[in-house]
């Protein structure tokens, strides 16, 4: 039988991972909030004259806190699937915790396409803007 090799420490893969998926998650956000906040209201696809700075606000702390979410529940993710062992019966259910702090996570992170998509679609049904 082929000796298997040492699991590298946790908080080493950990600490590695976790930062470079919140800044990827920034990164993605920060493209999102430029697009939808800046570039789109100027060219005047939705209208943003008075709401953009109070998008921002809003946006600001959701995709940070978006981010570091994410970060931390992929850490957590891969912490379920290579220290607790598939016969764990809590294993189900943690790894259910992490998908959803993910969602969660993911969701923060689109706020500004989730608003954009909502302007667009008052827009296109109403004809109005809210």
């Amino acid at each position: 039988m082929a000796p298997t090799k040492p699991k590298p420490p946790v908080q080493v893969i950990d600490s590695f991972l976790t930062q470079q998926d919140i800044l990827s998650a920034l990164l993605v956000w920060v493209i999102l909030e430029g697009f939808s906040f800046i570039l789109l209201p100027n060219f005047t696809l939705i209208s943003g004259d008075n709401k953009t700075l109070t998008w921002i606000l809003i946006s600001a702390p959701l995709g940070i806190l978006g981010a570091i979410m994410i970060g931390l529940c992929s850490s957590w993710l891969q912490y379920c699937h290579e220290r607790l062992h598939k016969t764990n019966p809590q294993k189900k259910l943690l790894v259910a915790l992490g998908n959803v702090g993910s969602w969660i996570g993911l969701a923060g992170i689109g706020f500004p396409l989730i608003i954009v998509g909502l302007e667009f679609w008052f827009l296109i049904i109403h004809g109005i803007d809210i």
